[in-house]
């Protein structure tokens, strides 16, 4: 391949590199971070992946410096949408239960389609009976 091509080749790439890196971007921060700080723990969810047809994905982050955080966040956790759709958190990838500091992310199954928002419930932690973080669909 000669110089020309090889150059015009590097810069093709280099663009793909840099679209694709914005769109990833674009996606991270497509849904604010919601937060409860009540009864001497912060809890702060970001929305990961809020799509249809695909599992729903929140990223959690739990922090105290009183309160042991022993709670199985998917027994807690529940999905519900505008649709009346009730959804049961899958899996938690995150950090086991205990400590004062957690973080990981919460998987639910594929939510309706048609759902114009979603509102995550998070029980009984702390104490509060319910916390509550409610996202507009994009």
């Amino acid at each position: 391949m000669n110089n020309r091509k090889q150059r015009i080749s590097t810069k093709v790439l280099g663009a793909l590199i840099v679209f694709a890196a914005i769109s990833l971007a674009a996606n991270v921060w497509a849904y604010e971070r919601r937060s409860s700080n009540a009864n001497s723990v912060r809890v702060d969810v970001v929305p990961v992946q809020l799509s249809s047809g695909k599992p729903a994905k929140f990223e959690i982050r739990m922090t105290t410096h009183s309160v042991e955080l022993s709670y199985d966040m998917v027994a807690v956790s529940i999905l519900k949408d505008d649709k009346g759709g009730e959804y049961r958190a899958l899996v938690w990838n995150g950090s086991p239960p205990g400590g004062h500091h957690r973080s990981g992310e919460l998987e639910f199954p594929v939510t309706d389609n048609s759902a114009k928002s979603v509102t995550l419930y998070l029980k009984n932690i702390s104490g509060v009976p319910e916390r509550i973080f409610e996202w507009k669909l994009k």
